[in-house]
């Protein structure tokens, strides 16, 4: 270091060069970025040589893309914040805030490797039914790795050894298949349920059911191989005669449970009431054909041994159809008695008119001479009889001549009109027969009809009960309006009156105080004068 000619004198001063060191790079140091999952920072294994001689150095390297990966995601609101070191300003902390979840998975390679997932990627409800099946799947698996180990060491291993090793944790000891198969069974109640509030369909439900018994079975033979390859103590002399029964038992229960959900019995779970069973079905068609049976077979006498037990809705059905029957039946017998009068009306207008004719007939000879001549050219002498109006009109029951019958209609006319009535009388039997199916259709329809045409009618009463209270609190509005303008005129009148009694008082007070004004003058030369 040279030193200025002016500060040469100056004592204290080194004039030694200043020497900054920086220490040597070691061979083993990369300075490739090294990928981490946290920020974590390691230690190089072989230090520099100059840590012993400058230990407060650090020469750890610094993991820029771990900080980026920890602290990317994260916002910083620093607003009003003062990072001076100011000893009179107020000191406000920031506030940091992420919107990421960091998330531990597996990569291709195996290594475990942080995932930050936004709030937009949460897990759904399927996707966490999923995962937790699949570490339940995976506590599983790591069970049976353990029993596995374990029967493999008590073959070699002695009882000492055993004491020797180090204890595992309890909660390794309290984690059992049991408590794995009742988690799975839990997990398996809600996916069903999830399944049944609509968040899955029938086809998942069937594949997530093939799931399970694939998973149980494939854990009885896993444990069936693992006792077979490592017997340990009471197993290997009782694994002969266990093993065949305990197959041929599965084999009959899964059989068995297989017939029971063909049948239908022993359905206990919610979803078993939307297949189709046997029993229910024949049950079903046992019941329609004997109500069937019953209703077109009535039987004639009352036998010792009662039929099978209906439903109610079996009997109204049954007691419906025997009041159709009853009633075309009676239609029929009413359709024939009509057909029946008809042609007898038919009948006796037809004798009237024949009757009619042979009158016309008798009577035709009116207005002959007394004498004819006969076919030898004689003449001969006409018996002439008399002619009374009974021979003109048809008589009555006393004798006496109708004269009431020249003013009825003629016989065709008569005839006509029963033919078109007979006409119009069959064309509505037939169009009424022809509207029952249509009648029958609409049937289950007319309750619900005549409910909502019920709830249309207290809805317009409502409505009309609720019209006249408005026209009511619009009439109480009116008169509220009128009796406040009224109000409000006689307000304005007694405002102006106070006006005018104030305007009166301060006159008052005025001339009030010019007197008293006068007074104190007059008091005052008095007082003067004495």
């Amino acid at each position: 270091m040279a030193i200025s000619k002016k500060y040469a004198g100056l004592p204290d001063l080194d004039p030694a060069p200043e020497v900054y060191e920086t220490p040597d790079l070691a061979d083993d140091v990369s300075t490739v970025q090294q990928q981490q999952t946290g920020t974590v920072r390691t230690i190089s294994p072989t230090p520099s040589n100059h840590d012993s001689g400058d230990p407060g150095l650090d020469r750890q390297p610094v993991d820029r893309e771990g900080a980026r990966r920890r602290f990317g995601a994260s916002r910083v609101d620093a607003r009003d914040v003062d990072f001076s070191d100011a000893i009179g300003a107020s000191h406000r902390s920031y506030r940091t805030r992420t919107s990421r979840r960091r998330r531990m998975i597996k990569n291709d390679k195996g290594e475990d490797e942080v995932v930050y997932m936004s709030d937009s990627e949460d897990e759904t409800l399927g996707r966490k039914l999923a995962r937790l099946k699949r570490e339940a799947e995976e506590v599983r698996l790591q069970l049976q790795k353990l029993d596995q180990e374990k029967d493999s060491d008590a073959e070699f291993k002695d009882s000492v050894e055993e004491q020797q090793q180090p204890q595992r944790p309890d909660q390794d000891e309290n984690v059992t298949p049991d408590n794995v198969d009742e988690l799975s069974k839990i997990l398996d109640g809600l996916t069903v349920k999830a399944g049944l509030k609509g968040l899955g369909t029938a086809e998942e439900d069937f594949i997530s059911k093939l799931d399970s018994n694939a998973r149980q079975r494939q854990q009885q033979r896993a444990h069936d191989a693992s006792i077979i390859s490592h017997p340990t103590g009471g197993q290997a002399a009782s694994l002969n005669g266990a093993l065949s029964p305990v197959s041929a038992v599965a084999a009959f229960s899964d059989r068995l449970t297989a017939l029971e959900a063909a049948l239908g019995v022993g359905s206990t779970s919610a979803e078993s009431s939307q297949t189709t069973s046997i029993l229910p079905t024949l049950n079903n068609l046992s019941s329609q054909i004997t109500t069937l049976f019953g209703a077109l077979n009535p039987p004639t006498t009352n036998t010792a041994s009662s039929g099978p037990h209906t439903t109610p809705l079996l009997d109204s059905v049954s007691s419906r159809l025997k009041a159709l029957a009853n009633e075309s039946k009676a239609l029929e017998q009413s359709r024939k008695a009509a057909l029946e009068s008809l042609a007898r009306l038919h009948e006796t207008r037809m004798h009237h008119l024949v009757a009619a004719n042979i009158h016309t007939g008798r009577h035709s000879g009116r207005g002959v001479p007394n004498t004819s001549v006969g076919p030898d050219g004689g003449v001969f002498k006409v018996i002439q009889t008399r002619i009374e109006p009974k021979d003109f009109f048809p008589t009555t029951d006393n004798g006496r001549p109708d004269y009431d019958y020249m003013s009825r209609p003629d016989d065709e006319s008569l005839q006509i009109t029963s033919r078109v009535f007979l006409e119009e009388q069959a064309t509505k039997v037939t169009a009424l027969y022809q509207l029952l199916p249509s009648i029958q259709n609409l049937q289950p329809l007319l309750p619900v009809v005549l409910e909502r045409l019920r709830t249309l009618s207290v809805i317009h009463a409502g409505a009309a009960e609720a019209k006249n209270g408005l026209d009511d609190v619009e009439k109480r509005q009116l008169e509220m309006q009128a009796e406040i303008k009224q109000w409000r005129e006689a307000v304005e009148v007694v405002e102006k009156g106070l006006a005018e009694l104030e305007e009166s008082m301060k006159g008052n007070t005025k001339v009030v105080g010019d007197m008293v004004g006068d007074l104190e003058g007059r008091i005052g030369t008095l007082s003067s004068r004495r």
